[in-house]
């Protein structure tokens, strides 16, 4: 009698988890849903239904599944490029700005935005969504993608991610780049120690240092880390500048080809530096050999 209540009470609870209330983003060319909790490998045991965070419908909290929103690109301009680009918001929402996608788009180059379902203490799970996504990209030939030129970007927490995943994957499989805006790369800076911010989120409340030191990123550099260009303002309050500094020493100390540039003011953004940031991703993309400059930025 007892196992079939346990039975019950499992079934139950897989229902709840199923029965959950999604939401998607608009704008897109192709929304492709990759997994939910129920369907990934792993789960962030998330029970509530997916909201917005803001009204614009621009951030979401307490995501369930996992989904890539696709900016094709331009046909007459198409390099081959793809991008595959996780959204920050510290691991406790995810901030959805099309914008960039769309210029991405216009410049020939594929954009995938992802929608990776939010830690809740689990840090596995938007490392298996955010490595899912590049895999994913990379079979969609059928979009002029070159599968050798898939790479990554992220900004914030979602930066760490991006070079969390750049390390991560095996090495047949890592991005062919990366592109990191203002990346929360330190996981063991005082700012995140004890508080529940970034690494908490990540790693739940009361996580041991030695854990956030694993996950600190400029640990995981080798020789095989992708090509990095990281950019950020040196008056940055939420991310400390040394973070992204450190990422950028240890690519070096690795033999990686990488790319830094500080711009003196501007926050925890780049948003007042948008025309260099454009120039600076295409400048970046053409000098590996990836694409052609485009001057109609």
């Amino acid at each position: 009698m007892q196992r079939l209540l346990t039975i019950v009470l499992t079934l139950a609870c897989v229902a709840v988890v199923s029965a959950q209330k999604t939401i998607t983003l608009e704008g897109a060319d192709e929304t492709v849903r990759l997994w939910d909790n129920t369907t990934a490998k792993y789960s962030n045991y998330e029970t509530r239904d997916e909201a917005w965070n803001n009204k614009r419908k621009t951030s979401m909290k307490q995501t369930s599944s996992c989904e890539l929103y696709i900016f094709k690109a331009d046909a007459a301009k198409n390099t081959g490029v793809a991008l595959v680009i996780c959204p920050g918001g510290g691991y406790s929402h995810l901030g959805l700005s099309i914008t960039t996608c769309r210029w991405l788009a216009s410049q020939g180059i594929t954009a995938a935005l992802l929608k990776y379902r939010l830690p809740n203490g689990h840090k596995e799970v938007p490392l298996e969504d955010a490595m899912g996504a590049v895999r994913y990209i990379r079979t969609r030939t059928d979009l002029g993608i070159d599968p050798a030129k898939v790479g990554i970007n992220g900004g914030s927490a979602g930066g760490h991610l991006a070079a969390w995943t750049s390390n991560a994957l095996p090495d047949e499989e890592k991005p062919a780049f990366a592109i990191l805006h203002y990346p929360a790369i330190n996981r063991t800076d005082p700012l995140y120690i004890g508080t529940q911010n970034t690494t908490g989120h990540l790693l739940g409340m009361g996580f041991p240092l030695a854990e956030a030191e694993d996950i600190s990123a400029h640990k995981m550099v080798t020789s095989t880390t992708p090509p990095t260009l990281i950019m950020l303002c040196d008056d940055d309050k939420k991310v400390p500048p040394t973070s992204p500094v450190a990422y950028y020493e240890a690519l070096v100390r690795h033999g990686v080809q990488a790319s830094l540039h500080i711009f003196p003011r501007g926050g925890h953004s780049l948003k007042a530096q948008v025309e260099e940031q454009y120039a600076m991703t295409l400048d970046w993309l053409d000098w590996l050999g990836l694409t052609k400059k485009q001057n109609n930025h």
